[in-house]
């Protein structure tokens, strides 16, 4: 009999990737709570999106799924390509920063245990 999603999501991976996948919950709460209290305009309305989309990323990644590590790894090199090759637009820092530089961390421990997944 198959486990509901929670509990693989908590059993099936390695020790850390529970605890970030909570991290990133959190984070992706923050923002929208944020966002709730004092919207702003521009680029800033996407930042609980974009968390958002690393949260689920994340969390499919500790159901150990290849293409939630890939998909979570394509994010954070499409951010980093985005933050070198746009330092100086002005609002950009709102998008790029959400998670740097501990979105590069997450994707060193998923290239680290990438054999596991299926």
């Amino acid at each position: 009999m198959n486990e509901p999603f929670y509990k693989r999501v908590w059993n099936k991976p390695p020790t850390v990737f529970p605890f970030i996948a909570l991290f990133n919950i959190g984070m992706t709460l923050f923002l929208v709570y944020d966002y709730i209290v004092d919207p702003v305009d521009g680029l800033a309305n996407w930042r609980p999106v974009i968390m958002g989309v690393y949260t689920l990323f994340w969390l499919f990644a500790c159901d150990l799924k290849r293409w939630a590590a890939l998909s979570y790894l394509a994010l954070t090199t499409l951010n980093l390509v985005l933050r070198f090759a746009m330092p100086d637009k002005p609002g950009m820092h709102f998008l790029l920063d959400v998670l740097f530089p501990f979105d590069v961390l997450c994707t060193f421990f998923l290239m680290f245990y990438f054999k596991k997944f299926e």
